[in-house]
């Protein structure tokens, strides 16, 4: 849906960064309800999509590295930001707040973004690239959750 914008627009970071990365969402969500066992859950969709970019070529250290900083940022912030004393996980019994988890994403896609430019040593513009998608990617993946959650509620109203 975007692909086609984006390669018309910036084709430099289109090969290498979405400006919608739907999965940045779900990787937060999920480090956000299963804490750390949420590595294991998406270390093999990465490896997937990472050999699905890069081939087997792409397994080098620093390859690897790059995958991983993808499949730890989330759990990485959840884990700091709860040591720091602001434990916005599912488990702690706090009450679920979605702007928590957007700033969690947000230090999640940094670090993300981090570990991709010293992976990949790509240019500032597709870093920024993997920003704006890991951070777009989580908002509309909220967006949908919220509203998906929304008409739930609604129909269980309605039916009671």
């Amino acid at each position: 849906m975007l692909l086609p914008w984006q390669q018309q627009y910036t084709p430099q970071i289109a090969a290498y960064a979405s400006l919608l990365f739907l999965p940045h969402g779900v990787r937060v969500l999920s480090a956000w309800l299963l804490g750390w066992k949420a590595i294991p859950l998406l270390l093999p969709a990465a490896a997937f999509t990472h050999w699905l970019n890069f081939g087997w070529a792409g397994f080098t250290p620093l390859g690897v590295t790059g995958m991983m900083s993808g499949v730890v940022c989330a759990v990485m912030t959840f884990w700091a930001l709860a040591n720091a004393g602001m434990d916005f996980r599912i488990t702690s019994g706090n009450r679920a707040n979605w702007r928590d988890i957007l700033i969690a994403g947000l230090i999640a896609s940094v670090i993300n973004t981090s570990g991709m430019l010293l992976a990949f040593h790509h240019a500032a513009l597709t870093s920024v690239g993997y920003f704006i998608g890991d951070v777009s990617g989580l908002f509309a993946c909220m967006l949908i959750l919220m509203l998906a959650f929304k008409v739930l509620r609604r129909t269980e109203t309605v039916s009671d």
